[in-house]
């Protein structure tokens, strides 16, 4: 391979695409995360485009903007989350597209682990997403798979949270569709439908700052997320679960574990730990009944309306997210994590060390 500077110049160039709408909340502590990668800085872009926020999201961007020469901020009022980021795209330039959210907080080694992976062959890369923010979204987490998976599995999905792909490939499948949601979705079953190769990585792990509220938040979610993806997955493969059957068997299995309540005893013992440490308290039987209550008997219902709609048209989706955005509040404050020699963060920012 030669000298550290011939590895830095054979590394791909890599751009970071986030489209939000009154993400005032959560967008600074999703971009220091971004912005602080031990990738090669003049070797990656960030490209966000704000949906007409009528919070302080630009005004935070545009700081951020002045600060950072590889950020850039795009306003386009009223465009959806998928025409937002189908214009950062064109208005990239790195060879890899990475997504991810206003309400995510990415690692250090984020841009990286997703690199890596794309050299190694594989066109699609998806990593694991670990659902914080209280108490309820904190139910939503499932057991961690045994390394990396090569199709599609409960808790293993490959969203615009933590995903990349090479630009060649997403441009050769017809780019992404403009939906209501669940672009991110439709566009992994495309990919695999047309023979790329992808992987899911537990080891990539990201942090999803999104509180849910109460049950009902949490059920109306599950039950959306559900059935919006049946209708996608029916849409593009004519079956409510995609893939081979072995896939089918992973999901009834986990089905079983939910009803046997193995899974809750496992991702309680599992990730609690973790989810204290970003301030979320529960009790492993409060835990249970709100993730049965609500995520899970709100998935149930969910698969059952997208399998029972008679043409199953992505004209159907529905928007799941709605003017609010990841919401408005003000950032909570947590102790700052970054490595040596890099500039401090301002205050309130919080900074993913999974």
């Amino acid at each position: 391979m030669g000298s550290a500077e011939s590895s830095r110049e054979n590394l791909p160039t890599v751009s970071v695409i986030v489209s939000f709408l009154n993400s005032a909340r959560t967008i600074e502590n999703c971009l220091f995360n971004v912005m602080h990668q031990d990738y090669p800085r003049d070797s990656f872009d960030v490209v966000v485009v704000d949906g007409g926020s009528r919070d302080d999201s630009a005004e935070i961007c545009k700081r951020l903007e002045s600060r950072f020469k590889n950020l850039r901020l795009i306003v386009l009022p009223g465009c959806s989350e998928s025409e937002g980021q189908i214009a950062a795209i064109a208005a990239s330039k790195g060879e890899v597209i990475m997504f991810t959210n206003s309400d995510i907080y990415v690692p250090r080694s984020w841009i990286r682990m997703h690199v890596h992976w794309l050299e190694e062959g594989f066109d699609l890369v998806g990593g694991r997403v670990f659902w914080g923010g209280d108490k309820f979204a904190f139910t939503w987490n499932v057991p961690s798979p045994d390394g990396p998976q090569y199709e599609q599995q409960p808790g293993m999905g490959l969203g615009f949270s933590n995903c990349s792909v090479r630009r060649d490939d997403l441009i050769a499948v017809g780019g992404l569709a403009k939906l209501q949601s669940q672009h991110d979705s439709e566009f992994a079953l495309r990919m695999v439908k047309q023979g790329r190769r992808l992987i899911l990585d537990p080891a990539i792990e990201v942090y999803h700052d999104h509180p849910l509220r109460s049950l009902g938040g949490s059920f109306r979610r599950s039950y959306g997320y559900a059935r919006n993806h049946v209708i996608v997955s029916r849409n593009s493969y004519g079956r409510p679960i995609p893939g081979s059957s072995q896939t089918a068997r992973r999901f009834l299995l986990s089905a079983i574990k939910e009803g046997a309540l193995i899974n809750s005893l496992l991702v309680y013992k599992e990730l609690y730990p973790k989810a204290k440490q970003h301030d979320i308290t529960v009790g492993f039987f409060e835990f249970t009944f709100i993730r049965l209550l609500s995520a899970k008997l709100g998935q149930a219902f969910g698969i059952l309306a997208g399998t029972m709609v008679p043409r199953a048209s992505t004209s159907l989706i529905r928007d799941l997210h709605g003017p609010e955005g990841s919401g408005s509040e003000a950032p909570t404050s947590r102790k700052l994590h970054f490595g040596p020699n890099e500039e401090e963060a301002p205050a309130k920012q919080t900074v993913a060390t999974m």
